[in-house]
């Protein structure tokens, strides 16, 4: 057929049939070539589609739910068949209108594969098309990597067209598409695994926003594993199996489908656009910022010129290129006010900044956040999780970011979207009459909170706020306020601070209840532990870095232990340890940032980087740091109880050390000792059951390692590990009968560690059921839910916390790598003994 046209449009979706059709309506005698059907990935196999599916997924579990709103059914059941079949007929309905659209507005349309054959010139399946000028808008297409095993996977276009719904589903990749899919099988029942490369999924997104979806995917089973690198994918038991590795910890995951969901990447197959003189960069269309290609007359829009992959955008960019072409404007794209949706439940979206880009711009911000358990409409809904966060310029109140994760979040956030791109105030969003009861009232309580006037929430107090003020009438019930309001007002986010909170005057039952007169030093064990966590999980990413040497063994899984054993000494007490030392440090209050610098084997290391993961040591504290030999400590710790003993000091000798310790000479001498002579030390075993690749029980003759003490007819006591409460209220009672009588007692703290023996074990000789078994029993999580059922803090609490530490720590690591290397030669002093030529006392001639 050919022809001449003023513009030839290469791609139907969402950017190359608006661009048809803008182009139509400004005059010009427009033909657009599309290979598939109209409507591109988006509509075809993309965005429209999985909502649909979406949908039926959210419609069940209301369904499944239903009963406390009154509806009543018995064996609610899912059928996928249907589902799939409604799914094809929103797709055949949408594509028939955009072919109709096109139709009426004059566009000719071409099928097949385009090719640039010169200048002015597309072939498609035979017919030479002129044009005066050419947009490229092909789109993108499923990524593939060079994974083992790939062959056996699906993408997220074979995802839509499976049969039934698996029961078992891993998905490779934490971005947008998977984490969909994720939500959406995980409510129709499936065991979802989502296997991320990165230390976050959707990485694009707030951390405190990501946090709640986390949250309610593991509610509904779903299971996140973050930093962690897929190996390959195998057939194992008529199934497949997916092996990873997160950090030196391997794993894998049994599934009936794989989705590999790992992005997409820009699509110009067969276009032969190098020929036609467009410039390609690592396969996306190179534009200036008029959406104009290299090649005179040629321009791109969309996926394929790599920028922010969505539909909307492509069709913004669309409008953007065709008003240049006919010379209706002077149009450069403007990405600020660029909305993100993701439909997982709960939903999220955000546009413009968030809180970190804004800080690493050098903007100050103030914050306001509003849950939507305060509003009305979420109430009534069913569907309080989430909350409404805005960013605004600290000095002029101009919106600069929203973020909403909850109830239908993706069209919540058009009149953010709106308010930024026309730079509009968090003053003229709150005097914006909204209605009532509605969803978006949240988008304007959070304004208000961001100005410190929120009216149905209790407003944060500063030092400069006035003591006035109190919430209005709420659409929650009274007793409902009154429990939202303490939430929110027993639990300050406290200011970043990595010193452990103070212990009260003495450790008993009573000063570890869950009331509100412990609170804050309850939530300071709270956040200590957070803190070692958070450390623990960055230095295991900074080992497989190389930035730090040696060996690196870790505290992950054993925070209340670490926290509960080390809080319940007094501070002229002497800590000697060798074992996973740097939650110990910490714990005893050894500034973080010099451990770190430790580590790294720098100058402002602890022992000025002389000792690495083996030695840290911190005179003023009284912690005497580690020893590189497995339980070569112990004796050491004898030593020191001596020096106690002889100068009639009330102080204790704390000798923390692991199960495998415990099968070596030195163990049993130090014990003897100890015993013979009545040192004041206290012998604290943690018990994390496994050594390097052998179980304690098979390392060990007596697997109840407390009972090898009581050979020694020592006083020896077993405990929960994973109990931040019964260790520091257990290890306080002995350690203060030490005190008293200077006889050594024994604790052994059952717990167990997350990760191998250290970074680089594999770690493979533990199953899965039994990591998962101990998963279940975090002790952070476990504390997290006693303070939450105490009503002493909450979620938005414990997701602020985990904010401040991510950022306390980044800063941790930022100062350990800015730190000066050690000067060689000083590398020769002494590290527990001090500098040589400051201490004459160790140079005097000896008797």
């Amino acid at each position: 057929m050919g022809g001449s046209f003023d513009l030839v449009v290469i791609g139907g979706g969402p950017g190359g049939y608006v661009a048809a059709l803008r182009a139509a309506q400004l005059g010009a005698r427009t033909a657009i070539v599309e290979k598939d059907r109209m409507g591109g990935t988006c509509l075809v196999r993309g965005c429209i589609p999985t909502k649909a599916l979406l949908q039926s997924s959210e419609l069940y579990t209301m369904a499944r739910d239903g009963a406390a709103f009154g509806l009543v059914a018995d064996n609610v059941g899912f059928d996928w068949s249907a589902a799939q079949k409604r799914k094809g007929s929103v797709v055949d309905q949408l594509v028939k209108g955009v072919e109709g659209l096109l139709k009426a507005g004059g566009v000719t349309s071409f099928k097949g594969g385009a090719r640039l054959a010169g200048k002015g010139v597309v072939e498609v399946a035979g017919d030479r098309l002129q044009a005066k000028d050419i947009v490229i808008a092909t789109g993108s297409a499923v990524a593939r990597i060079p994974l083992p095993g790939a062959e056996l996977t699906i993408d997220s276009d074979q995802v839509l067209e499976l049969k039934e719904v698996p029961r078992r589903l891993a998905v490779i990749g934490g971005g947008v598409v998977g984490m969909e899919f994720a939500a959406m099988f995980a409510a129709l029942g499936s065991k979802v695994t989502v296997l991320e490369m990165l230390p976050q999924v959707l990485a694009m997104v707030d951390a405190d926003l990501v946090a709640v979806y986390s949250k309610h995917l593991s509610k509904v089973g779903g299971e996140i594993h973050t930093d962690s690198k897929v190996s390959e994918v195998v057939k194992r038991n008529g199934a497949l199996q997916v092996r990873f590795s997160t950090g030196g910890e391997g794993g894998a995951v049994d599934a009936d489908q794989v989705l590999l969901a790992v992005g997409r990447t820009p699509y110009t197959q067969g276009l032969d656009a190098e020929k036609a003189g467009v410039k390609l960069d690592r396969g996306r269309v190179v534009v200036d910022d008029h959406l104009r290609t290299s090649a005179d007359g040629v321009w791109a829009i969309g996926d394929v010129i790599g920028g922010i992959m969505l539909a909307h955008v492509a069709s913004y960019e669309g409008v953007c290129a065709v008003e240049n072409i006919a010379g209706h404007g002077d149009r450069v794209p403007d990405y600020h006010a660029a909305p993100n949706c993701v439909y997982t439940d709960p939903e999220i979206a955000h546009v413009g900044l968030g809180e970190k880009e804004a800080k690493e711009k050098g903007i100050s911000v103030k914050v306001g956040k509003f849950p939507f358990a305060a509003a009305g409409r979420a109430l009534t809904l069913g569907q309080t999780e989430g909350f409404v966060k805005v960013i605004a310029d600290a000095e002029s109140g101009k919106l600069l970011g929203a973020h909403i994760i909850g109830p239908r979040a993706t069209d919540l956030i058009a009149e953010a979207t709106l308010a930024i791109q026309n730079g509009l105030t968090l003053e003229q969003i709150d005097l914006t009459i909204h209605a009532h009861p509605t969803l978006p009232e949240s988008l304007m309580e959070a304004a208000l909170a961001a100005q410190g006037r929120a009216i149905h929430i209790p407003n944060k107090r500063s030092a400069n706020s006035p003591s006035g003020g109190s919430a209005a009438t709420s659409p929650l019930r009274g007793e409902e306020l009154h429990e939202n309001r303490e939430k929110q007002m027993v639990a300050p986010v406290k200011p970043s601070s990595s010193s452990p909170p103070p212990a009260p005057s003495a450790v008993n039952p009573k000063a570890l209840e869950l009331t509100k007169d412990n609170r804050d030093f309850l939530l300071g064990l709270h956040r200590q532990m957070q803190l070692i966590r958070r450390f623990e999980e960055r230095a295991q990413e900074q080992y497989t870095k190389a930035k730090i040497g040696g060996y690196c063994h870790l505290n992950i899984g054993e925070e209340a232990t670490v926290v509960g054993g080390i809080l319940a000494l007094q501070a002229n007490d002497w800590i000697f340890t060798s074992y996973r030392e740097h939650g110990h440090a910490i714990a005893r209050g050894v500034d973080p940032k010099a451990v770190m610098a430790e580590l790294f084997g720098k100058e402002t290391g602890t022992s000025h980087g002389r000792g690495g993961s083996m030695h840290l040591v911190d005179y003023k504290r009284r912690f005497m740091g580690g020893y590189g030999i497995v339980g070569g400590h112990l004796p050491l710790a004898v030593g020191g109880a001596w020096a106690v003993k002889y100068r009639k000091q009330p102080d204790v000798i704390f000798c923390m050390f692991g199960d495998g310790a415990t099968n070596i000479g030195a163990f049993h001498e130090s014990l003897n000792m100890a015993k013979v002579f009545d040192l004041p030390v206290v012998w604290f075993c943690i018990n994390n059951r496994y050594g390097m690749g052998t179980p304690v029980e098979k390392a060990s003759a007596v697997a109840d390692i407390y009972k090898k003490a009581c050979a020694y007819d020592m006083e020896s006591i077993q405990i929960d590990g994973m109990n931040l409460r019964e260790v520091m209220l257990r290890t306080s009672e002995i350690v203060e009968k030490t005190r008293k009588d200077s006889v050594p007692r024994f604790i052994e703290s059952l717990c167990y560690r997350f990760r191998g023996h250290s970074v680089v074990d594999p770690d493979k000789y533990r199953s899965a059921e039994d990591k998962e078994k101990y998963r279940k029993a975090d002790p952070i999580v476990a504390f997290e839910h006693e303070l939450e059922k105490s009503g002493l803090a909450d979620e938005e609490y414990f997701k602020s916390v985990r904010q401040e530490i991510d950022a306390e720590v980044r800063d941790i690591i930022e100062y350990a790598d800015q730190s000066p290397d050690p000067n060689p030669d000083d590398l020769y002093k002494y590290t527990y003994a001090g500098e040589w030529a400051d201490r004459p006392e160790l140079r005097a001639d000896r008797v």
